[in-house]
Order: C-alpha cells, then structure tokens, then sequence
C-alpha cells in the first residue's frame, strides 16, 4: 500500500537550450516521469498520482523540451532531441541512473532511452504508448495557442489540492509564455516531426523491446490501441511484466491515478 504523499514542488534547470521546468517530490532513488502530447498538460499530468505514490523516492516530473513554462528551441526534432534532453537533466542533476516513467508520448520516449541508454535506466514503466503501434497521428502540432476556459479544464483535473488561485495563475502563466514570439512555432514544428510518418515508423519501439535489458512494466488501458499490442509486448520482451486496467484509456496515469500509482508502487517495491 501507499503512504501519503510528501509535498510537490516546482523547479527549474539550466540545460543546453535554455530553462527546463519540473516537479518534485521525496528523496530516495530518482524516478523520472515523462509526460504526454497535450501542449495543455505537461509535468502536471502526474499530480494526480504523485499525490498516491507515497515516500521513499525522489519522483521529477519534468517538463519536455518546447513545452510551457520552459525555454523554447527552435527546430528541434522531436524523437532524439526529447530522448537526449532526459540524459542532460540526469547529467546536470548529477543523477548516474534512474527508474523512467513514460506516459502516452512520454513512454515512446522512456522506450527510446531504455534501448539508446540502457545504463541509465534502472527500471522502466511505460503506459497509453503509441511507440508499440505507431499508428498516425496528424493532429501532432497543428493546434494554435489554447484557450484559457480549455487549459483550466485540463490542468484542473490534474492540479491535485491546488487552490483556484494556484491553478489560475498557472493557466495564465503557460498561455503566456505559448504567446510569446516564436514559442508556439518552436513547440508546433517540433511535433509535426513527431507526426510525421516515416519517423513513427523508424522510432517504433517493437524492433527495440527485445534488448531492454532493465525490468519493465506496462500498465495498459483496454481502451487504448497499446492493449491490443499485450501479446506482441510479451512475445518482443517475455521479462515484461504487462497490467491492463479494464475501464481505463489512454490516460491512465491521470484518469485511474490510483491504480496506476499503486501498479508503479508494486513495481518500484
């Protein structure tokens, strides 16, 4: 079981192209979580399960390269860039190894260290990822800048004890910094690179599962296109350990926080 939770707190660091935000929570091993597509959401897709995951580790949730509240880079290209960016927050938090916890587009990405950086993962959890199927997905950077009333929704179901306050200033804080010059440019050109379709097809993780060499867990809804992929996992990397959560989506790791935290806990021991 769970204990409570220890107190998140926003953070920053200095990496090779500017400012990358994240979220921080216990001491312990490091646990590094990757978040999903949604230019909306960010490290707060996982305050829901933080506010779960109790003590014992040092969990970050960091914000991904040419999302708000960071410092955009131009023309980046999403797969390596991303995949790299976790390797210098690691080297810059003086962090030799760690548990990597990947979410939707976040898992593609833990995947692509796992297998590019075996060394520097100790253990690997993967959910919602497309990385298993590759399927298309144009909608990838084509949204303009989002709008405050959709931004609050999102970041309310996430933003765990949060005030009004907290949570409305946050949304006026990342629209913001969407609306600076070149931002949302920066941030578009980059997941149009991730859409594109020979890249989907060169970064598929299937070839790559079967040389992770750390123990891995995916945890899977049954409504989401990676479940139907359970069997393949298994077969590509027999060692896995797969979970699937009946009602759950794509989303688990924020719509069925609880038992996504409980599935991560199990799995850290």
């Amino acid at each position: 079981m769970t204990t409570a939770a220890e107190a998140v707190t926003r953070k920053e660091v200095k990496l090779s192209h500017g400012k990358t935000t994240y979220l921080e929570q216990g001491t312990g091993q490091p646990v590094i979580l990757i978040h999903g597509a949604a230019v909306t959401g960010g490290s707060d897709d996982y305050r829901p399960a933080l506010a779960r995951l109790g003590t014992g580790y040092r969990f970050l949730a960091m914000d991904s390269i040419n999302w708000p509240l960071g410092d955009p880079k131009p023309n980046a290209q999403a797969f390596p860039m991303m995949t790299d960016q976790i390797r210098e927050f690691q080297d810059v938090l003086g962090i030799k190894s760690s548990v990597v916890v990947g979410a939707t587009m976040g898992g593609w990405i833990a995947g692509l260290l796992a297998y590019e950086s075996p060394n520097r993962v100790d253990k690997a959890v993967l959910t919602g990822n497309p990385g298993f199927h590759g399927s298309p997905n144009d909608r990838l950077g084509q949204g303009g800048i989002p709008e405050y009333d959709r931004t609050k929704e999102s970041l309310g179901k996430q933003m765990v004890g949060a005030s009004e306050a907290e949570i409305d200033a946050l949304v006026k804080e990342k629209i913001a910094r969407l609306s600076e010059p070149g931002y949302l440019d920066a941030y578009s050109s980059m997941m149009k690179t991730m859409a594109d379709h020979e890249n989907r097809k060169e970064y598929n993780l299937m070839r790559r599962l079967p040389y992770f060499t750390m123990p891995t867990l995916c945890i899977l809804g049954r409504g989401d296109p990676s479940s139907e992929k359970a069997d393949e996992i298994k077969k590509a990397l027999p060692s896995a350990k797969i979970h699937i959560i009946e009602d759950g989506a794509h989303q688990v790791h924020y719509e069925n926080a609880a038992r996504f935290a409980q599935e991560v806990s199990d799995f850290l021991g």
